[in-house]
């Protein structure tokens, strides 16, 4: 097998084909991993799609370890993933009804879920990665249960909110977490979607696919799958990228356009392309990556430094964030 090459394998579970063709041989860090676009859709993913049982025990006790160096969060990863946490609250609590029954899948170390509790929300999470699930019932005091989600014994319909934020990217079935996220949730309630777009993304074929991310999604390919699920975007704007809300489907609504073989074509061509290393670095985004890397960085071991604890740092994050957006002052539901 060589890049390039088209093969027939299984169906697609987007659009039914059976032509795919070769992207990648090589993964990052230089390992086999075979990269396959399908021809009929331009959904990208791993050949072949590992086992689900296989992939439930590497994110159980190894995916944590293996990407982030522990079985717990580093202090500057726990303030990155708060601050993400509070633009992603930020965004989507002026949606929800005061009160709302909100769960957070792959909670990781609790982030969200502490922030969301906070503004006054029922929030809670699951993640499956055992470590990370003790550090946010440690350090947050949230319900944070260690799992995957298939595990959970949800009622249908008792949700307002159902938050995926990077986690489709890593299940071996996309499909059934939406479909069960959809029996989950409420009529009016809704779904957030987040996961790496990559349509445009810069970066050298070596270390553009890996492991860890099953499929690679473009919006077209997100919103087609959202869509086989029972979901639609709830406006124009949020079906431009691959950080989604969505709502339930109504007979009114129209499927999306734009997944196909010139998607594909375009996607194939971007990784021969873009992809190489001189153009990598013609582009420009090694130097500027670099950068903002550094500041960045700067700023976080400003910010650690200053706090006794994890929980202090993010308590003092939060009330500074509460000068400008009053949903995240205290609340006392909101503490632990």
């Amino acid at each position: 097998m060589k890049i390039g090459a088209r093969i027939a394998t299984s169906p697609c579970g987007l659009c039914g084909g059976t032509e795919r063709q070769v992207l990648a041989l090589r993964g990052r860090g230089g390992g086999a991993l075979t990269t396959m676009v399908c021809r009929g859709c331009g959904l990208v993913s791993h050949h072949p799609v590992p086992d689900p049982a296989e992939v439930a025990a590497f994110y159980a006790t190894r995916y944590r370890v293996a990407y982030k160096g522990g079985g717990g969060p580093k202090r500057k990863h726990a303030l990155r993933a708060l601050r993400g946490a509070i633009a992603r609250a930020g965004r989507l609590a002026p949606l929800l009804p005061a009160g709302a029954r909100v769960l957070d899948v792959g909670a990781s170390s609790g982030e969200f879920t502490y922030v969301m509790a906070r503004a006054g929300f029922a929030a809670r999470g699951i993640e499956p990665n055992q470590g990370y699930g003790a550090f946010a019932r440690r350090t947050y005091g949230v319900a944070v249960e260690t799992g995957g989600f298939e595990d959970e014994a949800i009622v249908p319909g008792s949700l307002d909110l159902v938050t995926l934020n990077h986690v489709l990217e890593h299940l071996a079935d996309p499909w059934r977490a939406l479909r069960l996220a959809e029996g989950w949730l409420a009529p009016e309630g809704l779904l957030f979607v987040e996961v790496p777009n990559l349509a445009g993304v810069r970066k050298q074929v070596a270390n553009t696919f890996h492991t860890a991310h099953i499929w690679n999604f473009t919006p077209e390919t997100l919103l087609l799958l959202a869509w086989q699920c029972g979901f639609v975007p709830v406006s124009s704007a949020e079906a431009r990228g691959t950080s989604v809300v969505l709502r339930k489907r109504r007979a009114e609504d129209v499927a999306p356009s734009g997944a196909g073989p010139a998607l594909a074509e375009r996607l194939a061509r971007q990784v021969a392309t873009e992809g190489r290393a001189l153009a990598y670095l013609l582009s420009g985004s090694p130097i500027t990556r670099r950068v903002a890397r550094l500041g960045r960085n700067i700023d976080e071991w400003r910010v650690c430094l200053r706090h006794a604890t994890v929980r202090d740092m993010a308590d003092a994050v939060l009330d500074q964030a509460a000068r400008t957006q009053p949903v995240f002052a205290p609340r006392s539901e909101g503490r632990a």
